[in-house]
């Protein structure tokens, strides 16, 4: 037992040690380029924060950070307060929320959400901790809550009341519909809530819209941050390599055996452990990280939200084998498209949602669910005003519950080919021993007649 004290003590200063470095490296960074980090925090918390608004063009790079650490403090605390076990689906969570705090989520909008859990929990008797991982995810929805509170060039009082009612509403009802549109796609698209919040994001702005609300779309992304955001994510993968290295033993045993897993309802924390789960994460940054600069995009906050959320869910699904054929999908049906440099970029990271239909029907499977997404994911945000972070999630849902019936026809026909073959197989060995024995049982039969005579 004192071993194993021993030893988590030794992960925790390893973690706490590589954690400081890069916290140390970019306090320097935002000092030397004389940000005021305060001012940039208001300008991103009274931004509207529809698709899309990279926080990092907002307020500066500084104030985009400190807004993910405070939302990533705030559901760490939550977590740790209600005793939630740490595993796959929190992994994924805690990643995807931290990334999306650079691009729609900030420290006030995402509150009234968990209000509405709160409030649901109770109505429903049930624990709030079995529900916090799903409203941590709902935040997809968090511009509903930002557009509402400041809609137009002057804000009331009325409207931060209505914002925070939609903001509960959400959290409240956002559970249960989850569970009962996941049997849409049936767990093949890895970001359920995603689906669910691009559902109910385009029943709500349908009301809104009923009553004359329109909502002015965004476009702003930051170039200047490239390198800087280079360094901090190969810091950062790295770190997680390491750390996963050192909890594993020193060594990468087993890794094989994981990113052969078909990513399906698969939760990789319980079945190989931390140490494996953690290098995969850092494994799939890189990858991540490689993509967007094939595609040749510069690092934003959008950008961040799409690599962390695919580091989140490779403690939840995603490894090389099961991603690669998407984002080769996501790139073929960019030849000869009209879509930009951005979306491209974008669509390839967040369409890895469908890792599980590459894992179980085949590569092949896998690049035909890449091709369709970049198709499905341009269009579908006109449906929710672009309301919904997660808008990706929404298209990888359509995705996959439109393929799925597909995918399993040509696998149970393939299934009942291979049956019938064997069956044929099977009657043909039965009529060629049939014939042996009746050959063995003819000459048995000459044989005692020529003894008789």
């Amino acid at each position: 037992m004192d071993k194993i004290t021993q030893r988590m003590k030794e992960i925790e200063i390893l973690t706490v040690a590589l954690s400081m470095l890069i916290l140390i490296f970019f306090i320097s960074y935002v000092i030397n380029e004389h940000e005021n980090i305060f001012i940039g925090m208001y300008k991103i918390i009274t931004s509207p924060a529809v698709l899309v608004t990279d926080f990092m063009q907002v307020g500066g790079i500084g104030a985009a950070f400190l807004n993910a650490i405070l939302i990533f403090s705030f559901n760490f605390f939550l977590v740790k307060s209600f005793k939630v076990k740490i595993n796959g689906l929190t992994i994924a969570a805690f990643f995807t929320v931290f990334g999306f705090s650079f691009f729609g989520k900030n420290i006030l909008n995402i509150l009234p959400f968990y209000l509405g859990g709160i409030l649901y929990s109770i109505y429903t008797s049930t624990d709030f901790s079995e529900h916090i991982i799903p409203i941590a995810f709902s935040s997809a929805l968090a511009p509903f809550v930002s557009s509402v509170a400041f809609y137009g060039d002057i804000s009331y009082e009325t409207s931060y009341i209505n914002a925070i009612l939609i903001g509960v509403l959400i959290g409240f009802i956002v559970v249960p519909l989850a569970r009962s549109l996941f049997d849409f796609h049936e767990g093949y698209d890895l970001y359920n809530l995603g689906f669910t919040a691009g559902i109910l994001g385009s029943v709500i702005i349908a009301v809104l819209k009923l009553y004359h609300f329109e909502i002015t779309p965004q476009f702003l992304l930051s170039t200047e941050y490239d390198s800087p955001l280079k360094i901090l994510c190969s810091a950062a993968f790295t770190s997680l390599i390491i750390i996963g290295f050192y909890i594993n033993d020193n060594s990468l045993s087993g890794y094989f055996s994981l990113i052969k897993d078909d990513g399906y309802k698969s939760d990789f924390t319980q079945k190989y452990g931390y140490g494996l789960t953690f290098i995969n994460m850092g494994i799939m940054g890189f990858i991540s990280m490689g993509f967007v600069v094939i595609t040749g995009q510069t690092f934003n906050g959008p950008v961040l939200a799409g690599i962390f959320t695919v580091v989140g869910f490779s403690a939840n699904g995603k490894t090389v084998f099961n991603t690669i054929p998407v984002l080769i999908g996501v790139l073929l049906a960019s030849l000869g498209s009209k879509g930009s440099i951005f979306t491209l970029a974008i669509s390839g990271l967040f369409g890895t949602a469908l890792a599980p239909i590459s894992g179980v029907f085949g590569p092949i499977a896998g690049i035909i669910a890449g091709w369709l997404h970049l198709a499905v994911v341009q269009n579908v945000g006109l449906v929710h005003g672009g309301l919904n972070l997660y808008n990706n999630g929404f298209s990888a849902g359509i995705v996959a519950g439109f393929l799925l019936p597909i995918f399993n026809m040509i696998t149970d026909n393939n299934n009942q080919r291979k049956m019938n073959i064997q069956k044929k197989h099977m009657n043909f060995l039965k009529n060629v021993q049939a014939n042996i024995k009746k050959r063995m049982n003819e000459n048995n039969e000459n044989e005692e007649k020529k003894w008789k005579y």
